[in-house]
């Protein structure tokens, strides 16, 4: 193995960019000088070997073709926010969670467990928003962000004892805002119930969630109950589904607000 690897990085307008690195520096290094050269979002691609992505976390020397001490990698555009669509299944039980004609679906198959908090799968760190259809609901459901990975696990009433969710509810045994443990249900605050539209807008260094119904904003968190400070752990946004034949659809998604102000 050479001392030095000469990484060559094919960019997007064809240009080349070369860069020399230790054997054993790792790609995401390599990220951040190709960020600062050509002033990109490191988010906003990502890195090819062949038709392999290269994990941030692999040492330079582990990328298939550096034996001579050279190697080739190519640039490519990636929109981070196209995992706003996909539902976060795979660590549930009772649930369905597909894509059918274009539509993110999430339909609760089970009374076991007695519900599900099903994340999206993408890790928010920018304004964004989704726009959920509430396609049928036989008792509770919540729309809401989080930064602790384990309210994924939590079903039925231990939801009630969270201090680490922002959501809005279907009004059942959950208030209609329950932010931070706090129980709100303001009179000015509509609940939810099937057919409507429901959008959550997040916002980490604002430390802002805002909630809309039909095209129409209900209620934000700011000032009393602000989110965390942003920090490294990501944002998520989730949905609960508690009865069996629960279904959601994921109408739209996108950077921003949901609507024009």
């Amino acid at each position: 193995m050479a001392d030095k690897i000469i990484v060559t990085v094919c960019c997007l307008d064809g240009h080349e960019l070369a860069k020399e690195m230790q054997p054993s520096d790792a790609v995401g290094m390599l990220r951040q000088h190709i960020s600062a050269e050509l002033t990109l979002d490191p988010r906003s691609f990502r890195l090819l070997s062949g038709s392999s992505m290269l994990p941030d976390g692999i040492p330079i020397q582990n990328v298939a073709g550096c034996d001579d001490g050279r190697i080739c990698i190519q640039l490519i555009k990636f929109d981070p926010l196209l995992d706003l669509g996909i539902w976060e299944k795979s660590n549930h039980k009772g649930i369905n969670g597909d894509q059918v004609e274009n539509l993110a679906l999430l339909v609760k198959t089970s009374n076991s467990p007695d519900s599900n908090n099903v994340f999206l799968r993408h890790q928010i760190r920018e304004p964004c928003f989704v726009e959920f259809h509430v396609v049928r609901s036989g008792d509770e459901m919540s729309f809401g962000v989080t930064y602790d990975a384990q309210v994924e696990g939590l079903s039925g009433f231990f939801n009630l004892g969270a201090k680490s969710t922002w959501i809005y509810s279907k009004r059942a045994s959950m208030s209609t805002l329950f932010f931070a443990g706090a129980k709100l249900s303001p009179e000015d605050v509509p609940s939810f119930v099937q057919g409507d539209r429901i959008a959550v807008y997040a916002d980490p260094e604002a430390r802002e969630v805002r909630f809309y119904k039909n095209g129409e904003f209900v209620a934000s968190n700011i000032p009393e109950h602000p989110l965390p400070v942003a920090g490294e752990r990501p944002l998520r946004m989730y949905a609960m589904v508690d009865q069996t034949m629960d279904e959601i659809s994921l109408i739209r998604f996108g950077p921003g607000l949901p609507y024009e102000v």
